[in-house]
């Protein structure tokens, strides 16, 4: 597994850079209906990440026809390090992207035209991971250790944990998108994606114990898919069609993994079997929710995305300019009657 998670983690220097990209690029995608009412629509949605379990709902849609039965001839482009997702979807080189709650609001916040319509996760997975023997049983008894922690510098998350605990006394060395430090003792703790690194750790014969960020009060959406303003404005009932058939997707992957995981295997040979069955076994407890249960997977309500605004303001993600301009950030395609939009 590729653990160099840098980029999705999503540091205020990975944001601003996207900021800056988003004036410098000029919006090619295709949004227009096609000539032939009866041909599949094209549409192209750019994934954060390489292919993994965390993108199964979109790969059970693809591979099981249930984008094709709603009209759809669907690209999934695979991500990394260096792919800026939320700058593609907000400049209409894309039609829809995968990105974090926090990435929307501050490329939003500088002028990027795009809107979440389906949330993944609805328990952010971003985590700080320890072995099963260090003495932290919580999140704030390492923060107030004086452990040594591999993490990216300028974390939004990571500014958050020292707003509400006192990690004064902890050191911290560059993430290098290797567990090698975590695993030879080098540093007590890692940044993680809890469905991701810990899975390898455990494969591998490392035990460990992980802390969700989301636990502390700071739990944005996750895998959130972005549309284009000018599509949505433009047919928002395709925005609709397309939701449902990733609501599909998902609740397919959820019921039966094991054969989407062997189409995610041939896309990312470094995942091994085991790994992702071991990950995919994970992610109904980030996935569900008493809320989903209810409305239907991916749904998001405004006061999570209000809060995370008023979080990012009070960390100085953004400026108080910048939130009252934000304008709708998402909404909840073909269930807005139920939703708080």
């Amino acid at each position: 597994m590729n653990l160099n998670r840098s980029f999705r983690n999503g540091g205020r220097g990975n944001l601003a850079w996207l900021a800056l990209v988003a004036g410098l690029m000029v919006g090619c995608g295709d949004s227009g209906p096609p000539e032939d009412p009866d041909a599949l629509r094209r549409v192209t949605v750019q994934l954060n990440w390489f292919p993994e379990p965390e993108f199964g709902g979109f790969y059970a849609a693809k591979e099981r026809g249930i984008f094709k039965e709603a009209g759809f001839d669907v690209e999934l482009i695979k991500g990394g390090a260096e792919v800026p997702a939320p700058q593609l979807v907000a400049s209409g080189n894309v039609d829809f992207a995968v990105v974090s709650a926090p990435q929307l609001v501050t490329i939003r916040a500088r002028g990027g035209r795009a809107t979440g319509v389906f949330a993944s996760f609805q328990i952010s997975p971003r985590s700080l991971l320890v072995k099963r023997d260090a003495p932290y049983r919580s999140i704030k008894e390492l923060w107030e250790s004086d452990a040594t922690i591999m993490a990216q510098d300028g974390l939004v998350f990571i500014r958050w944990l020292n707003s509400i605990y006192d990690g004064s006394n902890l050191s911290f060395v560059p993430y290098s998108g290797s567990p090698t430090l975590f695993v030879g003792g080098k540093v007590g703790s890692m940044q993680c994606f809890a469905t991701a690194e810990p899975v390898q750790l455990e494969v591998d014969g490392v035990m460990t114990r992980v802390f969700v960020v989301g636990d502390t009060g700071y739990n944005p959406y996750d895998g959130v898919l972005a549309v284009n303003d000018r599509l949505l404005e433009a047919d928002p009932d395709l925005v609709a069609r397309f939701v449902e058939a990733v609501r599909r997707g998902w609740d397919s992957y959820l019921a039966d993994p094991d054969p989407i995981n062997d189409v995610i295997a041939t896309l990312n040979p470094d995942l091994k079997s085991n790994v992702l069955r071991l990950a995919a076994a994970k992610l109904p407890a980030f996935v569900r929710s008493d809320e989903t249960r209810e409305h239907g997977l991916g749904w998001m309500s405004g006061e999570r995305w209000d809060e995370l605004v008023e979080q990012l303001e009070t960390l100085g993600e953004i400026t108080k300019d910048d939130a009252s301009g934000l304008g709708r950030i998402h909404l909840n395609p073909g269930v807005a009657s139920r939703s708080s939009d």
